[in-house]
């Protein structure tokens, strides 16, 4: 029911009430629900024609009475024919009521869903850190939420909520193809819009940004807005690339060379100071050995250390990933005079699932919690186990080749 017709019944049902009978204010106990309820239903209607039907009836009650005589039979029989109506009036009053207080409990039943509904989405979308933008096509205009705003290091008040304006930020070289899916779905011929491109920082810097969205479409298949999310891809998109080029550098490399491609590879993907490599030097484990160690811009100096005390000990120990992402001097005080605040262990292990080194990381500041996935970081400890099992092999078959020659030497001889 438009808007207008509902605040003509309302209007209409309340100016009634003074002439049937009611107080202007007698529904006002019953609160601005009731009211927006009986104005937003059929009942409203019916309401308003029974008050006016009742004031009619009550008229025509009082003009019998008046004009006939005490002792006449007929205006009585008139009379009670009037109260019938009048009865039957205020029953259809009391049902009306009655409906719109359903109405009104049905209202208050939708908006308490619609309220939770709402509060579930915000804390999802809170929750997996995406930023929320939507375009209205009626309006034109657009919005993005202070997240979206904040991956690309903008405040409300710097970056506005301009279509345009977000498209500059886009890379010319993905912008064209941006569009050309986008459009594509705005016209229905895909079932969504999810798209991967660089988008330029405040610091100037590009980011991988993976926007997806779905158009909420009219009956007729209209698209009226498009609502979606962004979410920074950047650290995904920076590993994939360092495999692609740590595969490419690895092709024939062995022993420590391989080692050392691992470890400054490592170091960039997640962007630390250090990253090393170590063997195990005994079974059970109470000393590692370093193959290969990457700091602070160059490859450093190997050490052999023990484990008690450090974080390599838990990774070691635990054949499991470790990853502190800040106060590591704090869990591990030995770790302090290395300047680790952040450290990320991955442990190495042999074709027989046995622990026989690991490839760590570490920083003097904090990492960010939200790493590339683990199955990328698990590359660079696969590597590195292979590499350390084919170096125990050589060991060992040097070591039985060593034994031999003395056996040969005498059966020779």
């Amino acid at each position: 029911m438009p808007n207008a017709n509902r605040v003509r019944i309302l209007s209409a049902a309340i100016s009634a009430l003074p002439a049937a009978g009611y107080a202007a204010d007698s529904f006002a106990s019953a609160g601005p629900t009731w009211l927006a309820a009986l104005a937003g239903c059929a009942c409203a209607a019916a309401l308003v024609w029974a008050l006016r039907g009742r004031k009619r009836a009550r008229a025509l009650e009082d003009e019998i009475l008046a004009r006939a005589p005490a002792q006449s039979s007929a205006p009585a029989s008139r009379a009670s024919r009037v109260r019938a109506a009048l009865d039957d009036l205020d029953a259809r009053v009391t049902q009306a009521q009655h409906a719109a207080l359903r109405q009104a409990d049905e209202l208050a039943e939708a908006e308490a869903a619609l309220h939770e509904t709402q509060e579930r989405y915000r804390l999802a979308v809170r929750s997996a850190g995406d930023g929320l933008w939507e375009w209205n096509f009626h309006t034109r205009q657009a919005y993005f939420s202070t997240r979206a705003k904040a991956m690309l290091g903008y405040t409300d008040e710097e970056l506005g909520n301009s279509v345009r304006e977000w498209r500059a930020l886009i890379h010319p070289d993905d912008l064209k193809a941006a569009l050309a899916e986008l459009d594509a779905h705005i016209a229905g011929r895909t079932a969504r819009f999810e798209f991967e491109h660089r988008m330029r920082h405040k610091d100037g810097s590009w980011r991988w940004i993976q926007a997806r969205a779905a158009a909420v479409r009219h009956a007729s298949g209209k698209p009226e807005r498009l609502v979606g999310l962004y979410a920074d891809v950047t650290a995904r998109k920076r590993v994939q690339q360092l495999l692609i080029d740590l595969a490419d550098v690895m092709s024939g490399v062995q022993g420590e060379a391989c080692f050392q491609v691992l470890v400054r590879s490592f170091a960039d993907a997640l962007g630390v100071r250090e990253a090393f490599v170590c063997e195990c030097c005994d079974f059970p484990t109470s000393r590692v050995r370093m193959l290969a160690r990457w700091n602070n811009g160059d490859y450093a100096r190997c050490v052999e250390f023990d484990l008690a005390g450090t974080a390599c000990e838990d990774v070691i120990a635990g054949g499991q990933t470790l990853f502190q992402p800040h106060d590591a001097g704090v869990r591990w005080p030995l770790e302090r005079a290395y300047e680790r605040d952040s450290y990320l262990g991955l442990p190495c292990l042999d074709s027989q699932g046995r622990v026989i080194g690991h490839i760590a990381c570490a920083d003097p500041g904090p990492m960010p919690d939200d790493l590339p996935q683990q199955a990328i970081l698990r590359i660079f400890a696969v590597r590195a186990g292979l590499e350390l099992e084919r170096k125990q092999l050589e060991r060992e078959r040097r070591a039985v080749g060593m034994r031999a020659a003395p056996e040969t030497y005498l059966a020779l001889h």
